[in-house]
């Protein structure tokens, strides 16, 4: 197990009470540390100037190294590939296709190598498969939804390898729901395509405890009441993707986090894909000692109408360790606050190019010059970038808004009132004098001075 647990694992300690039991036989986690707030502390907030919404997103790549489940992103246009290549996981081998339509078959099946387990019929969680999992497709059909889904255990080491959970068609957002996605220890060549997840607990859509190899998110949704995901990879790709996540108020969860996708990656990739979050970072990279690590996050959109904290690239442990470089291009930024210091940078990177992008909201050009002084020589958080004033974001793109997938039950027990804090005003849109002006799921909320929508506490 990789050292950067030891400060991620407080997420993972939070689990419901209905499947705390199961996932102490699969894990054994460690001790856990405090988490962090996440912010360079650096400039003021401000509004910019006005100009056109310009959506995400587009046709991609149609250059010469096409990602094998993602064709749209060239990795020729990935500024690291050259060096550091970014490699795609395996399909699964299989021979043989079984239906199954309870968790007892769908464990059996997956222990079986060389399995396509098409899932027939909803399946409560958690569904643990103890033992090896390799080379096994898992089909979830639209109309049907599982449980927490965790393969392999921590102890003892269990290899998961070659495995995909899908939809009927690879390559397509065409799924059911799964809940809660866990490899205890890891696992290599993972691929999730064309699925809805839901957390299936208010924990988390991934959790990889251990160190993976390569992983591929594609053509996926994700709807979290927390925090997104959360994982150590060598090769992270996600892609075409929609994640709405912390919907749901701390109190309600029984605990803080609400990040969107926080890795520890060997090479990440983020490319046309949007992410909604009402608190912590959307994207988060913490570096890990003796790793020569990368990112480049490009042609996404970002929302986060509270505390307009985006990307943020930091050695949160504290050991020295750093990125070799970030890049982010041709990214649209829908960030508003009144409370916090808006966050799109990476202080602990050798390289930082974040450059080419448009900010709707609290950005200022004045901010970003402050941040990057702050950071000193290779970070560049200026060049090309337009701030405008905040808008409303636009429409969701393909795979679509994650909030039309059900969230699991409010667990009433794990109301927490000590963790409601007041909630940063939202943009003007957001105002209110009742519940009945708020979408689905948010309240009519004070944050010490007006009334915004924003998650409701318990």
């Amino acid at each position: 197990m990789s050292n950067h647990l030891a400060w991620d694992c407080q997420a993972r300690a939070r689990s419901t009470r209905r499947v705390a039991a199961a996932l102490a036989l699969a894990l054994g986690l460690p001790a856990c540390t405090g988490d962090d707030t996440g912010s360079s502390g650096v400039g003021a907030n401000g509004a910019g100037g006005s100009g056109a919404n310009g959506a995400s997103g587009g046709a991609g790549g149609s250059g010469g190294e096409p990602y094998r489940w993602y064709p749209a992103l060239d990795l020729a246009t990935v500024p690291f590939h050259a060096t550091s290549p970014v490699r795609a996981p395996d399909p699964p081998a299989t021979t043989t296709t079984v239906h199954v339509s309870d968790a007892p078959g769908l464990v059996a099946a997956a222990l079986v190598p060389g399995t396509e387990v098409v899932v027939d019929a909803d399946i409560a969680g958690p569904i643990i498969v103890f033992g090896e999992v390799v080379d096994v497709d898992i089909v979830v059909p639209v109309g049907v939804t599982l449980g927490q889904l965790i393969l392999g255990v921590i102890s003892p080491p269990s290899r998961v390898e070659r495995v995909r959970v899908r939809g009927s068609t690879p390559g397509t957002h065409s799924g059911g729901v799964v809940g809660l996605i866990m490899t205890p220890d890891g696992g290599d060549h993972i691929i999730l395509d064309g699925i809805d997840l839901n957390g299936g607990t208010p924990d988390g859509l991934l959790y990889q405890l251990g160190t993976s190899g390569r992983v591929a998110i594609v053509n996926v949704r994700g709807h979290a009441a927390g925090a997104g995901s959360l994982g150590r990879a060598s090769d992270l790709v996600v892609a075409g993707s929609t994640f709405r996540t912390s919907v749901r108020a701390r109190s309600v969860n029984g605990f803080s986090e609400g990040w969107g996708l926080r890795h520890v990656p060997d090479r990440f990739v983020l490319y046309q894909s949007r992410i909604d979050g009402t608190r912590y970072h959307r994207v988060r990279l913490h570096p890990e000692p003796g790793a020569t690590q990368y990112a480049y996050v490009a042609e996404n959109t970002f929302v986060d109408p509270y505390e307009a904290r985006i990307l943020w690239g930091a050695d949160v442990a504290g050991n020295g360790a750093r990125l070799a470089g970030m890049w982010a291009h041709q990214n649209q930024i829908y960030a508003h606050t009144t409370c916090f210091t808006p966050s799109f940078e990476a202080a602990d990177a050798d390289l930082a190019d974040l450059t080419g992008n448009v900010f709707h909201g609290s950005f200022t050009a004045t901010l970003q010059q402050a941040v990057q002084d702050a950071h000193g020589p290779g970070h560049d958080y200026v060049t090309g970038n337009v701030f405008e004033a905040w808008q409303a974001p636009p429409a969701w793109p393909a795979p679509g808004d994650p909030g039309q997938i059900p969230l699991p039950p409010v667990d009433a027990q794990a109301c927490n009132p000590a963790l409601d804090t007041p909630v940063c005003a939202g943009p003007p849109e957001l105002a209110c004098t009742t519940d009945f002006e708020c979408e689905a799921g948010m309240a009519c909320v004070d944050d010490g001075t007006t009334s915004t929508c924003g998650p409701e506490p318990c």
